[in-house]
């Protein structure tokens, strides 16, 4: 089982390789001319935005780490900065804290007794009687009776589906289909 999956994977291996030498292969015409070998391009004298940007952070740093080695800040940082000015300063919707103390005496609902042994008592009282009403039955005519009644009810999905002769003819048929070969059927 393996070793056909090996000389397949070679074969599959083999017919990808020979599509793809002949798709390397040039169109027969005029060879093309050899290629110059490529100069490195000199590296642009302009800088892009990015190196603009870091070089002047690099000199904001620069200039920063030698006023404070001198122990003063640099012009920059003494400005003043302006406030920003909104036309209308948006109220906050925040509500003051409440402050409340959790110490003091907590009250609760006394708990109410729930005694189910009352209950349990007349369930129990209940089935009793049922027993004894399902036991009584002694006379003959009582029990011909509770029997046609229990016979009178229908019965719950207990009836077995009656099949056609032509739906056994098609049963067999695909059994035949579907089912294993002869030869390996177990007797």
């Amino acid at each position: 089982m393996e070793f056909n999956g090996l000389i397949l994977l070679a074969a599959l291996w083999f017919l990808l390789s020979l599509i793809s030498k002949a798709q390397r292969k040039p169109q027969q015409g005029p060879r093309p001319r050899q290629r110059e070998p490529m100069r490195p391009r000199p590296l642009p004298t302009t800088q892009d935005a990015t190196q603009r940007e870091g070089n002047r952070l690099e000199l904001v740093l620069r200039e920063l780490q030698r006023s404070l080695e001198q122990g003063s800040l640099p012009d920059w940082a003494e400005e003043p900065v302006a406030p920003e000015r909104h036309p209308a300063e948006p109220e906050s919707l925040e509500v003051e804290p409440e402050v409340m103390s959790v110490e003091g005496e907590v009250r609760r609902e006394a708990r109410r007794r729930v005694d189910q042994d009352d209950d349990a008592a007349d369930i129990e009282a209940r089935r009793v009687r049922a027993a004894a009403a399902r036991d009584s039955v002694s006379d003959k005519r009582e029990r011909v009776v509770v029997d046609t009644q229990v016979r009178q009810e229908p019965a719950d999905h207990t009836a077995a589906r009656a099949y056609t002769s032509q739906q056994l003819r098609d049963a067999v048929v695909w059994r035949e289909i579907l089912g294993p070969p002869v030869g390996l059927r177990e007797r």
